[in-house]
């Protein structure tokens, strides 16, 4: 006999619940940890000099429309500028892709541009500390260390690796790694959201995340997504859903199905409790029901898909009580759940990078695609592939016979054992190991903490100390410049730099939003891409010919020269003159009608696994949960004392940092607690919360904290669940793989 399980939550149920788990637990989990004396939203009445301030007079105030940095979403924001001080940020109410709405990430953002523990100036590592360094000396021993690996005919032995940021700086450093030979080149920037690209890409051919009709959909299932968290989606869904649910005839309907009350399931109209990495099963099980119940609509016709007979036999097992059985999901919800998709078209079926966080991932997006298939979410303006943007090519690259040598090399990560992975992370560390003389002696990483932000910390600390010359150009002082960085070049803040940012996928018709310095650069830094256009000039041919522009700028605008070409959407100026000077002015480009590649076929599935979890289950009896706090901010928001105030979930207070688990599987651990979690790769001491709204088997611990570096704000708060976490990609993937590590609990320094 199973268990008894605790019935779907409503709103209501939620808000009446949330006064019990409480004061006392927050106070707990506030032990040992103080934020600093230093108010961050007092007013000082003494203002300092700032550069760029000679430019303006007494009082006075101009506004500059530019691109958020905080997350992939890309959200157009307004920025008021003081005396050359920046002290607002807004959401830009014209442009397409949020009308003025904008994140707490996003109204943050001054706080990482005025971080007093930012970088200054280039550093340079002598006898073990980081030490001043001109710009002219650090590019000039930079590009001889990397003329000297052409020079061997090695230059494989560079590793660039670009971080989370959407635009052009990505194409930048992949021109840069061809003109210089080396196959090497590491995305950083999708993370786990690769999982989703991959099932695009095997689901309708295009590998980028899809499109969501939000404005358009009657009945939102999240399928243990952070819709509300952590999503680039989450500012297009809030906006939309406010403005579909003030006034309308008809509302809304969000269903979230996740193993916790977070804070998506706080605000859906239900909450059904499921057991965390098996939302697939329960995507199969309602696509099983619908096509039953509707055979006639729900036929799956062999002009639009393919796979169908295929997918029949992969769900035909997934009866109400199997479904029940895997996910804990009630029989009847499962029905219910059903047959409203079905009522309430269009309607969405949502997954994101918590819902792929676990070994069965790929198998979860691709039966959340199908489900949209099977309610028509493909053909019915729900669900589509991405928009691509007429940017206009910069030239082709001549790759001399140095570089050709190069590129043939195979991969240090390994990104061809699977199928569609653009790169890998976590096989690195390894690699580098095992490479002997042939691993990396140089690494570039930009905006990459590796040595803080991946699975298992230490173990990239000690990959790469291994490298001869690692060389970080984070504009902040994180563990990977403190720990390990030989050369720093901080770049720019997003504030102070010119990008040309195409957002996270969110529209039916392309949009891109251009990124312009609205403050002069507060210290000695310099932008990242005007760094590698100078490393390329000092190199010479080949390198500088694929690198031929005098600034990054430059290089930006050569591209945007497509969208000019293209005689259409909101700026239609002939002269390249007059296009790029009102493209400045409005802050974006945004296409006149939709342009999605049209969904011809969709490939249905034909398998599913259940989530595996790594550990001996009679050792560790929990599955460990890290996820991604609202103020995460691609885990550089913890210099932010702003994101800090956010509540890491509906009950919390902040300032707070403490692992949740069910009463029932922490029997003897009492509330406020401090105990010691294990796991067969390494274990924390953190504050408990018992939890009844959260699945029980399993311990949520939120990203973010435990930094050793990264400024007063971040220092000695909380604890870095990745040292729990068992190393190495998902098998199928090569993505990160988060939620598969198994756990225990010990009381208090218990080892």
């Amino acid at each position: 006999m199973s268990r008894p399980r605790t019935p779907p939550l409503s709103r209501r149920q939620a808000l009446a619940a949330l006064g019990a788990l409480g004061a006392g637990s927050a106070a707990a989990c506030r032990k040992g940890w103080r934020p600093p004396e230093e108010d961050p939203t007092s007013i000082a009445l003494a203002k300092p000099y700032v550069a760029g301030a000679e430019a303006y007079g007494t009082r006075e105030e101009r506004w500059f429309r530019s691109a958020c940095g905080q997350c992939a979403a890309g959200c157009g924001i307004r920025v008021r500028v003081v005396e050359g001080r920046a002290v607002r940020i807004e959401g830009d109410r014209d442009n397409p892709l949020n009308q003025g709405g904008i994140g707490p990430r996003g109204l943050s953002g001054l706080q990482a541009v005025y971080d007093a523990d930012r970088l200054t100036g280039p550093m340079k590592r002598i006898d073990g500390a980081l030490t001043p360094i001109s710009w002219d000396d650090a590019l000039g021993e930079l590009a001889a260390s990397l003329a000297a690996l052409r020079e061997r005919g090695e230059p494989d032995r560079l590793l660039v690796w670009t971080g989370h940021e959407r635009g052009l700086m990505y194409d930048l450093l992949e021109r840069f790694s061809l003109a210089f030979g080396t196959p090497n080149f590491v995305d950083g920037r999708a993370g786990r959201s690769a999982v989703m690209t991959q099932a695009m890409a095997a689901t309708t051919g295009v590998a980028e995340v899809p499109v969501y009709g939000w404005a358009h959909a009657r009945y939102v299932l999240s399928l243990e997504a952070a819709l509300i968290e952590d999503s680039c989606q989450s500012v297009y869904f809030t906006r939309v859903a406010a403005q579909l649910r003030r006034g309308a005839a008809e509302r809304t309907r969000l269903v979230h199905a996740g193993a916790s009350l977070d804070l998506c399931a706080y605000n859906a109209d239900e909450w059904v409790r499921i057991r965390p990495g098996t939302s697939g099963a329960l995507a199969l099980g309602l696509a099983r029901h619908l096509m039953e119940a509707h055979p006639e609509e729900a036929t799956l016709p062999p002009s639009l898909v393919d796979g169908a007979d295929g997918f029949r036999a992969l769900v035909g097992p997934y009866t109400p009580d199997r479904v029940a059985e895997l996910t804990g999901v009630e029989p009847r919800a499962v029905t219910r759940i059903a047959e409203e998709l079905w009522a309430q078209r269009p309607a969405l079926v949502f997954v994101d990078e918590r819902s792929l966080a676990f070994t069965n991932g790929l198998d979860t997006a691709r039966a959340a695609l199908a489900l949209n298939a099977v309610l028509g979410g493909f053909w019915q303006g729900g669900i589509g592939n991405a928009p691509a943007l007429p940017l206009r090519d910069w030239p082709e690259v001549s790759v001399d016979a140095v570089a050709t040598a190069g590129l043939a090399r195979a991969r240090l990560d390994g990104a061809e054992r699977f199928a569609r992975a653009r790169s890998v992370h976590e096989t690195l560390p390894e690699a580098i190991e095992a490479a002997g003389d042939r691993a990396p002696a140089i690494a570039l990483l930009h905006h990459a903490n590796p040595a803080y932000a991946r699975q298992q910390p230490a173990r990239w600390r000690r990959a790469l100390d291994a490298i001869d010359l690692v060389v970080s150009f984070s504009p902040f002082l994180d563990e990977t410049v403190a720990e390990v960085a030989d050369l720093v070049l901080p770049d720019h803040t997003y504030l102070e730099r010119w990008e040309a940012v195409e957002a996270a996928p969110a529209l039916d018709r392309a949009v891109l939003t251009v990124r312009t310095p609205a403050i002069a650069p507060l210290h000695d830094t310099r932008a990242t891409g005007d760094v590698v256009l100078d490393l390329a000039r000092r190199l010479g041919a080949p390198v500088a010919d694929a690198l031929p522009w005098r600034s990054y700028r430059v290089a930006i605008e050569a591209r945007l020269e497509g969208l000019r070409d293209v005689r259409r959407g909101n700026i239609r100026a002939i002269s390249r003159h007059d296009f790029l000077a009102e493209l400045l002015e409005v802050g974006h480009w945004v296409d006149d009608e939709p342009a999605n590649p049209p969904v011809s076929k969709v490939v249905l599935p034909d398998r599913y696994e259940v989530p595996a979890w790594y550990g001996d289950a009679a050792r560790f009896p929990l599955g460990l949960l890290p996820y991604r706090p609202l103020g995460y901010a691609e885990g550089s928001g913890a210099n932010q004392p702003w994101l800090r105030l956010l509540r890491p979930r509906p009950d919390a207070q902040a300032w707070t940092f403490a692992a949740r688990v069910h009463p029932e599987s922490a029997p003897g651990v009492e509330d406020g607690e401090e105990i010691t979690l294990h796991s067969e790769w390494g274990s924390i001491r953190i504050p408990v919360v018992l939890d009844e709204w959260i699945e029980p088997g399993f311990v949520a611990i939120p990203l973010g904290g435990g930094h050793t570096a990264s400024g007063r704000w971040a220092r000695g708060f909380g604890v870095n669940v990745l040292d729990l976490v068992r190393p190495g990609p998902a098998a199928d993937t090569g993505a990160d793989l988060l939620c598969a590590t198994r756990v225990r609990i010990g009381h208090g320094g218990e080892s």
